[in-house]
């Protein structure tokens, strides 16, 4: 070594002797350079806490630079130790080094300035048992050792036993080198994304090259779960260790189905276009026959808008019998784009469509990727949005423009509205003082204006051929194209409500209002009798710009009572709320000839038949009758405070007996039959303390039924034909008349902390990122996820629906739905959804799962026993990410359309 590095380092160690102090937490090895006085120290001196150096003056002359490249910060609980003649330091007792990137933490550190090296080990307890492991920190990079050496020059090292962590895994190491580009180099080590010191799970390999934020590169390799070596490996393995997404293959579930035989399904490629872009490519083969493609796009700018696209391709098998070589290719494409709300613009899109036979051939149960994106086999409406809106800054003008799409699988019945426009003036009062300080009626006059048109397309051309019931949907393809747009339904409306309104009798409040409305319309139609002179037909559309235009008058009167009841002398108090509403209102009659909105037609017998000129257009045209009508409502509350179990707030207990219940109807004086409307009634309540959430809604029928005839159909049912007449009910001792339609639905999760959990999991869903799709998904399939946390929830609902007309058979549908779960233990969970249909007597669509929590595993089993979608699949993974595709899978299902 140069004299003037030998003298560097007998001055930094003159001045590590007169500034130490073993117990002081935090020194600097690297302090000024300074020179030895005449007092001689001999060649090996141990520092305690107590021990002090005189020091002679700096010196003035540059020293050259060392090996020590920055300041290195120490400290230790017990003794620092060193020796100026073998130039070695040892640091005992929580010793820590702080070295620029570097951080050391042991129980015994030593470093040798000859060899430039920093050797670190733990120590023995009173019971024998090594403690104090090294913990190395190089940047990012953080090693768990028994043993390590560094060279704080090369900054190679070699590590005993080392555990450090890259990305999502953990490689264990029996002895490792690390060089200076931070490359790891093992003998006899194991992977694992399991983070406990002794793994449930491991790859185990000879030699392994570790690459920081990018890859780990293994020899021969195998799988090892719980010890027990498999025969799952290969000759090499490349695993990535990047903290961020890759590009890569994607593994295929293996199973078999009862008409398709063995698949792969799933398999493919995943691309990382961008930090901004991900796209995956899979595909599904099946041995008797079929494939299918499937693409799914995701894609997010940050502060800006997110969503994804996905598209299904599927060829697929219709028959187990292997001579029937039918065949239906089917697709689905769905769509989701949702912006970030800020600015004056917004542009939104959720796509749903799909053939009519998807759902049918393809199934969409648990097991496949399909399930997640909100259909599933007994979907039977698909919809889609696309909409564009814009508020005109500074003003009380908006615009939207979408495009929607509605279909029916089951009927094939397809509407597109193409487009759909709307602009909005929102309220304006136009005699309203700026001060605002006055509250008369004419100052909260208000008005507002919209503008409505559309364009919708359709495949239900209305009554073709002999059976319409049949021919009136047309099927959907391009080659109808044409004919659906000459058919589509277009026009415009307007509607312009002037509305004020004022304290009457100091208790009531009148609201009067004007509304008019005015569609436009490019052609009207002509009806004529047939050839019998019995039955209207459309017999031309006449083009032509046309006006159809209605008006009417409304007034409203609405106050609250409340009403208050004690018992027990008044430490129990009910409280009766009522928002009892009354309004009056008149409309012309459009129906006469002098609007030309209603074409008479006289038959043969002298009946005269009427038909709107707009019959089916978008938005028809103006009733046919003048209507004076007056219509009442009562809507009602109902609570008991609890005054004796007031709690240290002094604040009573609230029990709420009928959150609402209340009934509307309306009565028509001009109308020449049938004034009086039907009777609605509603109400809602919780009971058992909110445990059970009830809701009854019905219709009371005020009049009465006449038989005409009763007759025999083919299949020896009897048919009734009945009119019904403008009777009252009362005047016939019938009551208030007949119950058309009743329904009572009864919910509840028979544990209160499965209740929260529900209530939490739907908050979480509701204001995650996921698009509305995913989200509608998951709020209407709460079994899609297991909360361990849970002993055990119970979610049951019953719906019994009523509904009668006349004399004829009244219809019941009674039914009881049942799901939820209960842990066998901390880590095993079963699940189930069942139902009971009591009128067809049989149970419905039932499902059976279990869940095993493996820490760093995860076991799934779902069992459909019986039915059309009967299957089963049994899934084990890892939960990381990062090995997903390490998984064992094993389905069968017997699914037969």
């Amino acid at each position: 070594m140069s004299s003037a590095k030998y003298t560097l380092l007998l001055v930094f160690f003159g001045l590590f002797i007169s500034i130490c102090h073993a117990q002081t937490p935090e020194k600097n090895l690297n302090a000024p350079t300074e020179t030895l006085g005449k007092k001689s120290i001999n060649a090996d001196t141990t520092v305690n806490s107590d021990s002090t150096v005189l020091v002679a003056d700096s010196l003035k002359n540059e020293t050259p630079k060392g090996d020590i490249q920055t300041t290195i910060n120490y400290s230790a609980r017990d003794s620092i130790n060193f020796s100026i003649s073998t130039k070695i330091v040892k640091l005992y007792g929580d010793a820590k080094i702080d070295y620029g990137n570097i951080k050391l933490e042991a129980d015994e550190i030593e470093i040798d300035y000859n060899k430039q090296t920093l050797t670190a080990h733990g120590k023995l307890d009173s019971l024998g048992r090594k403690v104090g492991y090294p913990i190395f920190q190089n940047g990012a990079e953080t090693y768990e050792t028994k043993d390590i050496i560094y060279n704080f020059k090369t900054g190679n090292a070699k590590i005993t036993e080392v555990v450090t962590q890259q990305g999502e895994g953990y490689l264990h190491g029996k002895t490792v080198f690390k060089n200076s580009e931070n490359e790891l180099f093992s003998i006899d080590n194991t992977y694992t994304t399991c983070d406990l010191a002794h793994p449930h799970y491991r790859i185990r390999a000879r030699k392994t090259k570790a690459i920081p934020d990018d890859k780990i590169v293994a020899g021969p390799f195998n799988l090892e779960i719980n010890d027990v070596p498999t025969p799952l490996g290969f000759i090499f393995g490349m695993f990535p260790a990047k903290n961020e997404a890759s590009s890569g293959i994607i593994i295929p579930s293996y199973g078999e189905e009862r008409v398709r035989g063995f698949y792969l399904r799933g398999g493919g490629y995943f691309f990382d276009i961008s930090d901004y872009v991900k796209v995956a490519l899979r595909g599904d083969v099946y041995s008797k026959g079929g494939h299918g493609v499937h693409l799914n796009t995701v894609y997010k700018k940050r502060y800006a808008y997110n969503g994804n696209i996905n598209f299904d391709y599927t060829k697929l098998r219709l028959s187990s019998n292997i001579e029937d070589q039918d065949t239906r290719n089917d697709y689905r494409l769905s769509i989701s784009h949702t912006p970030q709300s800020k600015g004056n613009s917004r542009f939104s899109a959720s796509v749903n469509a799909a053939t009519s036979s998807y759902n049918s051939n393809n199934y969409l149960g648990f097991s496949t990727d399909d399930g997640q994106n909100g259909i599933n086999n007994f979907t039977r409406k698909l919809s889609s949005n696309v909409s564009y809106s814009k508020t005109f800054q500074g003003t009380p003008f908006s615009l939207g423009l979408s495009m929607r799409h509605n279909q029916d699988v089951s009927t094939r019945e397809v509407d597109l509205l193409l487009p759909s426009l709307s602009f909005n003036m929102t309220n304006v009062y136009p005699f309203k003082s700026k001060n605002g300080a006055s509250d008369s009626w004419v100052e909260k006059l208000n008005v507002r204006y919209s503008l409505t048109g559309t364009n919708n397309i359709t495949n239900n051309l209305g009554r073709i051929g002999s059976n319409p019931a049949q021919d009136s949907i047309a099927p959907f393809t391009f080659d109808n194209l044409g004919l659906f747009f000459e058919n589509s339904r277009k026009g415009l409306q307007h509607k312009i409500p002037l509305s004020t309104s004022f304290k009457l009798l100091k208790y009531f409040t009148a609201s009067p209002s004007f509304n008019y409305s005015e569609n436009w319309y490019f052609d009207k139609l002509q009806w004529e009798l047939d050839d019998d002179g019995t039955t209207a037909q459309i017999a031309d559309t006449i083009p032509g710009f046309n006006r159809v235009y209605e008006y009417s008058f409304s007034t409203s009167f609405s106050t609250r009572l409340y009403g208050f009841f004690n018992l027990k002398q008044g430490k129990i108090k009910i409280r009766h709320v009522m928002n009892p509403t009354m309004s009056l209102s008149y409309r012309p009659d459009f129906g006469d000839p002098k609007y030309d909105y209603w074409q008479q037609l006289t038959t043969e017998e002298g009946d005269v038949q009427l038909k709107s000129r707009y019959q089916g257009y978008v938005y028809s045209a103006p009733s046919y009758g003048e209507s004076g009508s007056i219509s009442f409502g009562l809507n009602n509350s109902l609570e008991m405070k609890n005054e004796a179990k007031a709690d240290s707030t002094n604040k009573a207990e609230k029990i709420p007996i009928l959150n609402s219940f209340g009934f509307n109807t309306s009565y028509n004086f001009v109308a020449d039959s049938f004034k009086l409307s039907n009777i609605t009634f509603r109400a809602n309540t919780s009971v058992f303390k909110k445990k059970v959430n009830v809701n009854l809604s019905g219709t009371v029928n005020p009049y009465l039924y006449r038989i005409d005839n009763i007759s025999e159909n083919s299949r020896g049912e009897q048919v009734i034909t009945q009119t019904r007449i403008d009777q009252y009910a009362w005047n016939n001792g019938q009551g208030l008349g007949q119950l058309s339609n009743a329904n009572i639905a009864l919910s509840t999760n028979l544990n209160p902390k499965g209740q929260k959990s529900d209530e939490e999991t739907r908050d979480r869903i509701n204001n995650s990122d996921l698009n509305q799709t995913d989200k509608d998904y998951l709020l209407n399939n709460p079994d899609s996820y297991v909360d361990f946390t849970i002993p055990w929830s119970l979610r049951l609902n019953y719906s019994f629906n009523y509904s009668k007309v006349g004399f004829k058979e009244a219809n019941i549908t009674q039914t009881l739905r049942m799901s939820g779960d209960f842990s066998l233990s901390e880590k095993w969970k079963i699940t189930f959804n069942t139902g009971y249909d009591f009128v067809k007597k049989a149970v419905s669509a039932t499902t059976f799962g279990i869940s095993r929590d493996l820490h760093c595993w995860e076991m799934n089993l779902n069992w459909t026993p019986f039915g059309v979608y009967t299957n089963y699949n049994f899934t084990i993974r890892v939960k990381s990410a990062l090995l997903q595709d390490l998984k064992l899978n094993r389905t069968r299902s017997f699914y037969d359309n």
